[in-house]
């Protein structure tokens, strides 16, 4: 009866655990699904957004917008590839998505920001070019500064410190010297006592 009992429990929590892990691998497969959906509506999302973006005219807009765009088709891409690993089947309306977004970052993408580039630029006025420029002669000016101050701290501190060599060395030098003079003046007064001694 025992054994029974014994063999029914061990059975149970058997079951009981072959269940949880089905539970578990099911929970991960739906994370990897809602991984996948949540990657391909951001995707289309981005798309959207640099149609807009395109549309204004603002080269700013436009690079922002096309850096989302790379950027959620990236992760569309890792989300897939996951997906598919678990098991996944790709639909065929996300994969005309990431088709576009790759057309879209490719060199048309870039064209569409330098035709609105070189048009921004065209209307710049004399001034602003001249103000532009200015600026660049401050900066340019005020980096040549720091540079010479750079270099003249760096020389000061090179003399500074062959200065200082220089003394220690001196003082070396004078300080041997009076050890050897104060050394014979003991050596001469320890003669001179020593002969006294013998007179």
């Amino acid at each position: 009866m025992k054994k029974t009992l014994l063999t029914l429990a061990l059975a149970g929590i058997v079951l009981t655990a072959n269940s949880c892990k089905k539970n578990d691998e099911s929970t991960t497969k739906i994370d990897f699904t809602q991984s996948y959906e949540d990657a391909a509506l951001a995707l289309a999302t981005a798309q959207k957004n640099y149609e807009e973006a395109v549309a204004s005219n603002d080269p700013a807009r436009i690079e922002l917008a096309k850096i989302e765009l790379q950027k959620a088709q990236d992760k569309y891409v890792e989300s897939k590839n996951v997906y598919v690993a678990e098991g996944g089947t790709v639909k065929a309306e996300y994969e005309n998505n990431l088709a576009t977004s790759t057309q879209i970052l490719g060199t048309t993408a870039s064209g569409v920001v330098g035709n609105v580039i070189n048009k921004t630029d065209s209307i710049i006025t004399g001034k602003a070019n001249a103000e532009i420029q200015n600026t660049a002669s401050e900066v340019k000016a005020k980096v040549n500064a720091e540079k010479a101050k750079l270099v003249e701290d760096a020389n000061k501190k090179v003399s500074d410190a062959k200065a200082e060599a220089d003394k220690i060395k001196e003082d070396f030098k004078k300080s041997t010297e009076e050890t050897k003079k104060s050394a014979n003046e003991k050596i001469d007064k320890a003669q001179k006592d020593l002969n006294n001694l013998f007179k």
